[in-house]
């Protein structure tokens, strides 16, 4: 016996790998003509005549596993007539039923596999093999079989009855009774196939046929864990509805057996009827429909009327009405799907069948238009029957607008008018199309709507500017409305929509609700996406130019209204957001408005400064992304003298340091937005005002904080040769001015330092400079923003320096004031940080954080540990707080375990800052670590409990931070942690709930009601 046969036979059930291998050689002997399928027959003799039903099965999976190997046209037509009659010798060998069905299976698949052996293996399958006498997977393969001999004898079976039919026979034989879901899957995709490719020999069948699908639904089937084949609950019922819905054959039992599932109790049994009777409907035709269409409407309306689950709630959300949604379908809204495809279905088939199919719904709906009854469901059967086509739409808004689009004076009415209008709107987006940028030209489309357009119009405009302020939801739903007509295609004229964004402007001017201020938002952005100059030339510019001279005047809206700036410049910023033409417009307004308030004499100017470069500010900061190179410095062109006018000539501006701050901030945004080309000169130009002219680096000036920002936003492979001039002169001018120059023009300074060191000089430059003798306080300041510029960019001598700042805390002269500049290691600023697009403005690493936190940070806690001197200790603990307060919590979880003590300690620390960063970091703790924190509950409540209380480092934000935690312990620790303390924490929150701040007591009122409803059970 050939070595391979020897070896697959030791090795089948053991080994199955080694197995296959030899079947594999075994096959390349065959296929080369060394060996023949006939001689390994005979050598395989006594094993497949053997009385070890094990034995006979190798010898078989032996043979299976050779011709598996071989090429389609690897075996001749004698060959395969004698393996054919072979195998079918042995199918009453039970015991060998699945691998007899194998070869049968491989076999079919091969070139000279005739249609008579088809036949004969068809008829064997009815004859010899009873599905029900063996396990799934031997069933697996009796399907398998069936789609290899359909896949290899399409044509024949379409051809020739007798075989087509043999086919059918079998199909029902070998699929009756099935439960395996692999099997499952292959028998609807078996039954689908017959019906839709050989329904001509399908209607002696169609009962049959229908009752071996139908049985199994509705599908309840949920995959065991682990399963192996991932078939899910979906792929059955898409499979099994895709079958049912394959053939015509089936729509008399079809919709009657799917009308009586509609009374199911199980809302999942009620979607997969309402889904499965759809694809029925689309697949079906009209001619059946036609025959079906009142039973399933008389077992659909219940359905709709009773269950409708779209509540008011979603009419007056203004962002779900402006789109037609895509999730995932509720009863109610695949109910009205199936009465819209019979609407389709029934018009395609026969106009004067849709006509009666409509017209018998709207006869049955008109009472409830008559008695006020039900009709946001009669509303939304009619629109989901308009939404069809267009044919559809126009008759169903010929039938249905007459009954309820009528002006009226009672609130109730025109709630639902507006409510139901939407139902419409959306019928109308489905039909004609939502309206995009490329079809903003499109033409008006002439339909049955139009006729109402007027009417809906000034209903509308009525509804909203007729009706008491107190009328929320008639004057929201009125916006909301104006919105969806906006984004309807080819409705409404650029004339209309112009009047639309008045009405919407007035009334976002006019209306303090939030709901309405919402509405008007969403509306003005949703038509900005479209129309921008209509806005710009509607909105913008009647709010900018409502914009009163001084912060103590007011405006007058069209109705007497008083308008306030702050509220204008809230309603510009929140509505110009990512619309290019109305930042840009709104920055150029707002530029000018700015040059003549920031030198008034009015009362108040300086804050109202303060609003308009906070504004200005915030445009940019948050659509610096529009501003593309070209943009940025046609805007920067435009506004660039009127800044420096300000510089010069606005006292409110240029004395006031957040003012100040501001619009360097902006000068920052202005050049980012400019882009890289001309750098060279806006360096020279800005050296030129602000070092030769202002003389920042001779005497100490507040506008050293606009140039910081300048060269901050300029890009770094520019040259700049005096920039180690200008370090050495601020240096010289920190020094020996620190006594008399104020915190704002120190970080001015400092800023020119970091983006120095940062950007232009050589790391060995500044480590040269870095003078680690000289311990006064003004050096120290100067080395860590020096320092800061080559950590951000991770210079090789990072952890060095780092470790030189670590070694100064345990001095006992300077290390509390080192302990305090840790903060600037890691502290983010809008001049340096990264912006998503802009790479060439800073040195600044993705990980500089992260680095700089695990450099720091181990070495801290190391030298906490060892430490004995609390002054000492202090100055680490200050020093790892305030890294802590500007660094990531997902970067800080890895070191929880040993940080937690440390921070139960820095809450007794003398110091704010300290207290309260340990706090913000105990909160995020206690959500993500609660069991750590659990540990430490016995030292960490006493200590809270002490930081609720008023005095001299509890700050109005740490009493604050300390109740939230104090809450926080009740929702994410165990309760029996929580429940020793219940009673010692309510005592402890008495003083706090008399404390000055409102923040404070009604955050105190909170903490102690959720230690008053610990460990009770709710009141349902």
């Amino acid at each position: 016996m050939d070595t391979d046969l020897l070896t697959f036979m030791a090795n089948a059930g053991v080994n199955d790998e080694r197995a296959q291998a030899s079947a594999v050689q075994l096959s390349e002997k065959v296929k080369n003509k060394t060996l023949r399928l006939l001689d390994i027959i005979v050598s395989l003799k006594d094993y497949i005549v053997s009385e070890d039903g094990g034995e006979r099965k190798k010898s078989l999976q032996c043979l299976n596993g050779i011709i598996a190997h071989l090429p389609k046209d690897g075996l001749s037509k004698n060959e395969i007539a004698v393996l054919f009659q072979f195998f079918q010798s042995k199918i009453d060998d039970t015991e060998l039923m699945r691998e007899v069905l194998t070869a049968l299976e491989l076999l079919s698949s091969f070139n000279f596999f005739v249609v008579q052996q088809a036949k004969e293996t068809l008829q064997t399958l009815q004859d010899k093999y009873v599905p029900t006498n063996f396990l799934a997977a031997v069933r697996y393969v009796a399907f398998n079989i069936l789609v290899t001999l359909y896949g290899r004898f399409e044509d024949q079976l379409k051809e020739n009855e007798s075989l087509a039919h043999l086919f059918i026979a079998t199909y029902i034989h070998v699929a009756t009774g099935e439960k395996d879901p692999r099997n499952l899957l292959s028998s609807f995709k078996l039954n689908e196939t017959i019906t839709k490719h050989l329904s001509q020999y399908t209607v002696k069948y169609g009962e049959q046929l229908f009752d071996v699908l139908f049985c199994y639904f509705p599908i309840t089937f949920k995959p065991p864990k682990n399963d192996p084949y991932k078939i899910t609950n979906a792929d059955l019922k898409t499979a099994l509805r895709s079958a049912i819905s394959a053939t015509p054959l089936f729509a008399e039992d079809a919709f009657g057996n799917l009308i009586d599932k509609l009374t199911a109790t199980s809302p999942a049994v009620k979607n997969d009827t309402l889904l499965t009777m759809a694809a029925c409907i689309e697949s079906y035709g009209g001619e059946n429909c036609l025959k079906h269409w009142l039973p399933l409407w008389n077992g659909l309306k219940f359905e709709i009327m009773q269950n409708n689950d779209d509540g008011d709630d979603t009419m007056l959300d203004p962002v779900s009405n402006l789109s037609i949604k895509g999730e995932i379908k509720s009863n109610y809204r695949a109910a009205l799907d199936v009465l819209k495809a019979l609407g389709v279905v029934l018009e395609q088939f026969d106009q004067k069948a849709f006509q009666k199919y409509f017209d018998h719904i709207l006869d049955e709906l008109k009472n409830n238009f008559k008695y006020q009854k039900d009709l946001k469901q009669s509303c939304n059967i009619l629109a989901s029957i308009a939404s069809g086509n267009e044919y559809n739409f126009n008759y169903a808004i010929a039938g249905s607008f007459p009954l309820f689009v009528e002006s009226s004076s009672e609130t109730t009415k025109l709630k639902y008018l507006l409510m139901n209008l939407s139902f419409f709107f959306n019928a109308y987006m489905e039909v004609y199309g939502v309206l995009s940028k490329e079809s903003l030209n499109s033409e008006i489309c002439q339909n049955k709507m139009q006729e109402y357009k007027d009417e809906l119009l000034m209903i509308i405009g009525m509804a909203l500017t007729s009706s008491s302020k107190l009328e929320v939801t008639v004057r929201t739903l009125s916006v909301i409305k104006f919105t969806q007509m906006a984004k309807m295609k080819g409705f409404l004229k650029r004339e209309e929509i112009s009047l639309i964004v008045q009405y919407i402007t007035d009334t976002i001017l006019t209306d303090s609700n939030k709901n309405i201020y919402y509405a008007c938002l969403e509306g003005l952005k949703s038509i900005s996406e479209l129309y921008e100059d209509i806005v710009y030339e509607v909105a913008l510019t009647r709010m900018l130019n409502l914009l009163p001279e001084a912060l103590d005047e007011a405006s007058i809206a069209h109705d007497e209204t008083l308008i306030l700036a702050e509220t204008l410049l809230k309603i510009i910023l929140d509505f110009t957001t990512s619309r290019h033409i109305l930042v840009k417009e709104s920055i150029l307004s707002l530029t000018k408005k700015l040059c003549k308030t920031s030198a008034s004499i009015a009362r108040r100017s300086s804050d109202y400064c303060f609003l308009i470069l906070s504004t200005i500010y915030s445009l940019y900061d948050n659509n610096y992304f529009l501003l593309k190179e070209g943009d940025g410095a046609l805007l920067k062109h435009e506004i660039e003298n009127d800044l420096y006018a300000v510089l010069a000539d606005g006292v409110n501006v240029k004395d006031d340091d957040l003012n100040l701050s501001l619009i360097s901030n902006i000068f920052y945004f202005m050049h980012l937005c400019n882009g890289t080309t001309g750098a060279a000169t806006e360096v020279e130009k800005a050296s030129q005002y602000f070092i030769e002219q202002h003389s920042i680096t001779k005497q100490p000036n507040r506008l050293s904080m606009t140039y910081s920002k300048i060269i901050q936003a300029l890009t770094k492979e520019i040259q700049f040769p005096q920039a180690d001039q200008i370090l050495s002169e601020v240096k010289s001018l920190l020094s020996g001015f620190d006594s008399t120059m104020t915190e704002f023009e120190k970080l001015g300074y400092f800023e020119i330092l970091l983006a120095l060191s940062n950007k232009w000089l050589d790391d060995d430059y500044i480590l040269s400079i870095l003078n680690w003798e000289d311990r006064s306080y003004c050096n120290l300041e100067v080395m860590i923003w020096l320092s800061k510029g080559l950590i951000a960019k991770n210079s090789k001598y990072s952890d060095d320096i780092l470790q030189n700042f670590i070694a100064m805390l345990s001095d006992h002269v300077i290390g509390t004031k080192v302990s305090k500049l840790f903060e600037v290691f890691v502290i983010d600023f809008t001049s340096f940080k990264k912006y998503k697009g802009i790479a060439w403005n800073n040195n600044i690493k993705l990980l500089y954080k992260q680095r700089t936190f695990s450099g720091i940070f181990l070495k801290l806690v190391s030298l906490y540990q060892t430490s004995n001197n609390m002054d000492i200790k202090c100055n680490y603990l200050t020093a790892l707080s305030l890294i802590l307060k500007h660094t990531p919590s997902e970067l800080v979880s890895p070191f929880m375990k040993d940080l937690l003590p440390m921070l139960l300690q820095a809450l007794d620390m003398p110091n704010s800052e300290v207290r309260l960063s340990a706090l913000e970091t105990l909160k995020d703790s206690t959500e993500q670590h609660h069991q750590l924190v659990a540990e430490h509950i016995q030292s960490l409540v006493p200590s809270l409990l002490s930081l609720v209380k008023v005095d001299e480092y509890n700050t109005v934000m740490i009493r604050l931070s300390a109740l939230q935690l104090l809450q926080l312990l009740t929702e994410h620790l165990p309760i029996n942690y929580c429940l020793n303390y219940k009673q010692d924490i309510i005592n402890g929150l008495l003083e706090p709930l008399s404390d000055k701040k409102r923040v404070v007591r009604k955050q105190c009122i909170d903490t102690r009601q959720a230690y008053f409803e610990l460990g009770q059970v709710p009141f349902e």
